[in-house]
């Protein structure tokens, strides 16, 4: 929980202010278009850079804010079954190494905080060296299940992330093409000729 903790608090340090402009323009048909321009430096602005955000804080509230209801109980299975399989390797690991230390210095140990299988096969281990070799693979589990769980957390401010840039993308019916000419009246180039291409 430590590197999860400093790994949010280090995403968060590297957060920079970007700022987001508006400028209104008003073409030779008086229609009046908004152009928003986000200042780069920063993925956190903005709908989906919030929604990302707040699920690197809390796993699910990007989705809820993005309003995907349906995709929360994925997100936190998947948080919640890798967290258990992180926990249930960490304590398998610290009973091993336990009995590992136990059994070097001669003296009895008697496993508490194990699964029902280890607590009856730690007795079987007669000597140091299996011991040893299954420390060492519960280790390797333990360590394993702590990249799958911070690569699932991520994962998750990810899927907000995308799921808020889907939600504005144009999904218009519309597919024509036109290409039209278009003069200007502007006063300062009063002979302004372009071509104008609209999807």
């Amino acid at each position: 929980m430590k590197v999860i903790f400093i790994f949010i608090v280090v995403l968060g340090s590297l957060i920079s202010d970007g700022t987001l402009h508006a400028q209104s323009v008003e073409d030779s048909t008086g229609v009046v278009e908004t152009t928003s321009h986000i200042k780069k430096g920063s993925i956190f602005k903005g709908r989906p850079g919030k929604s990302m955000l707040m699920s690197l804080v809390i796993p699910g509230s990007g989705q809820i804010y993005n309003k995907s209801y349906l995709r929360v109980p994925f997100v936190w299975g998947a948080v919640g079954g890798v967290g258990w399989l992180m926990i249930y390797n960490t304590r398998e690991y610290r009973c091993l190494r336990d009995a590992y230390i136990h059994k070097i210095d001669g003296t009895p140990y008697t496993p508490t905080k194990c699964s029902k299988t280890l607590k009856a096969n730690i007795p079987l281990y007669t000597d140091a060296a299996t011991i040893r070799l299954v420390r060492d693979q519960a280790n390797k589990n333990k360590q394993a299940s702590i990249v799958g769980f911070a690569f699932v957390w991520l994962l998750n401010g990810v899927d907000a992330f995308v799921d808020a840039h889907l939600k504005d993308f144009d999904i218009d019916e519309d597919l024509s093409f036109n290409i039209e000419t278009r003069m200007g009246d502007d006063p300062n180039a009063p002979m302004k000729v372009g071509l104008y291409v609209q999807f």
